[in-house]
């Protein structure tokens, strides 16, 4: 498993993602004006999806709405409905920086304290190199919508193997008029880390992407390159 297990809100992991962002060392992910792409996982308690669920959700509605979002995305986990995973992009540091001292975001962080079963893990995401660019979809909620996302962990030295099998996936996936998105992407600070992120108009075209060759392929030949078992999540989005 790759979570950790200390308490932390969302908004103290994204001041981590924040600073790490802004050193110097990382190169073009750190650079103000450079865009800032984050996946969150909150583990919300069962008993308190109720209280929590509006709150999220007008959050998102506000952070679609401030200056510098791209997209923000919330989304539930099918097989554990307690589980919430945000997907937003920024145009820049900055713009997320404004946004988190917001009283909306100031107020979730507040509830965070009771809600969460455990701690809120940001990963601050940035494009693959030799891969096809993140195309900035902007993530409209939809009741048919089919969401996926991957999470790998690869062996050091079959890094340059993993990202090359999917150069020419992700081109023939996106190329279907039914796939909404489809990234790739580097975990910052955790150079074996990635995150695939997908999504398809409904469950039937989903169905339909599962039985490309392509991807009967890759779920052939990426086992050998992982160092543990990818975690793989399908995902509905929360109706904002």
């Amino acid at each position: 498993m790759f979570r950790p297990v200390t308490a932390l809100t969302r908004r103290q992991a994204l001041g981590t993602v924040a600073a790490y962002a802004a050193a110097p060392s990382i190169g073009r992910a750190a650079t103000k004006t450079a865009p800032v792409r984050i996946v969150t996982l909150l583990p919300v308690k069962p008993p308190e999806l109720t209280r929590f669920l509006p709150v999220m959700k007008e959050n998102a509605r506000l952070a679609r709405a401030h200056p510098g979002n791209q997209t923000f995305g919330v989304f539930m986990d099918t097989e554990s409905p307690a589980t919430l995973y945000l997907f937003e992009s920024w145009d820049s540091l900055p713009d997320l920086a404004d946004f988190m001292k917001t009283d909306a975001q100031q107020t979730l962080a507040s509830l965070e304290q009771s809600t969460l079963s455990s701690q809120a893990l940001s990963l601050h995401l940035s494009d693959v190199s030799d891969t096809p660019a993140y195309d900035n979809p902007a993530l409209e909620s939809t009741e048919d919508a089919q969401t996926l996302m991957i999470r790998f962990q690869v062996r050091p030295g079959e890094r340059a193997a993993f990202m090359s099998a999917f150069h020419d996936v992700i081109p023939v996936v996106r190329a279907d008029r039914d796939t909404e998105a489809y990234d790739l992407f580097r975990v910052a600070g955790r150079p074996d880390n990635f995150v695939l992120m997908g999504r398809w108009h409904d469950m039937a075209t989903y169905e339909k992407y599962e039985r490309l060759p392509c991807i009967r392929k890759l779920h052939q030949i990426l086992p050998a390159m992982l160092k543990r078992a990818s975690e793989r999540h399908e995902l509905r989005d929360v109706m904002l």
